[in-house]
């Protein structure tokens, strides 16, 4: 545990030198135990864990750094916004990474069950993986605060708070934090 604190730490200072000692010690702490948690959990429970610090404290791939990463970037989005509207119209022609991401959130509760059902923590893992990877995609591939009408803005915003809500839960069934920032 102390290990992964401090290579994380030595991390965000690099990446986020701005981040205030004890709140880089506390996303450290959530960012390490993270990684160390998912990758255990992230492999299927009847194989060997073969444990390496740097893919383990990766920011990129299969790792709780970069899920990590879509719930902050998701929280970003959100804090900027500085308002969510409650409702949202959905009457415009969507990107194909907001259907995609639509879709995963949507599958989340079976994921869920199946996991349960299958003893299967590997399941959530994957699932949580797959919903960053998507929310990262979204968020290259469309504006969302700056969005061509206030209607698709509204809507993008919704989406993003079902994205990192589903995101934090995600996390949270594996044992793991969700950093507001990094």
């Amino acid at each position: 545990y102390h290990e992964a604190v401090r290579r994380v730490e030595a991390i965000i200072a690099e990446k986020n030198p701005q981040l205030i000692d004890a709140q880089r010690r506390r996303v450290a702490e959530q960012v390490g135990l993270g990684a160390l948690i998912y990758s255990m959990l992230a492999v299927d429970n009847n194989k060997d864990i073969v444990f390496d610090w740097e893919t383990a404290l990766s920011f990129d791939g299969q790792t709780a750094p970069y899920i990590q990463n879509a719930h902050v970037r998701a929280n970003s989005i959100l804090r900027k916004a500085k308002h969510v509207p409650s409702r949202a119209s959905f009457d415009y022609s969507f990107d194909p990474t907001e259907v995609e991401l639509i879709d995963l959130i949507s599958r989340f509760p079976a994921q869920v069950q199946k996991a349960a059902e299958d003893y299967k923590p590997l399941l959530v893992a994957t699932y949580a993986y797959d919903l960053a990877r998507a929310f990262h995609t979204f968020y290259h591939a469309v504006r969302v605060l700056q969005a061509d009408s206030e209607a698709i803005r509204d809507a993008r915003l919704r989406i993003t708070a079902a994205a990192k809500q589903t995101l934090s839960n995600s996390l949270h069934l594996l044992g793991i934090e969700a950093p507001e920032e990094m």
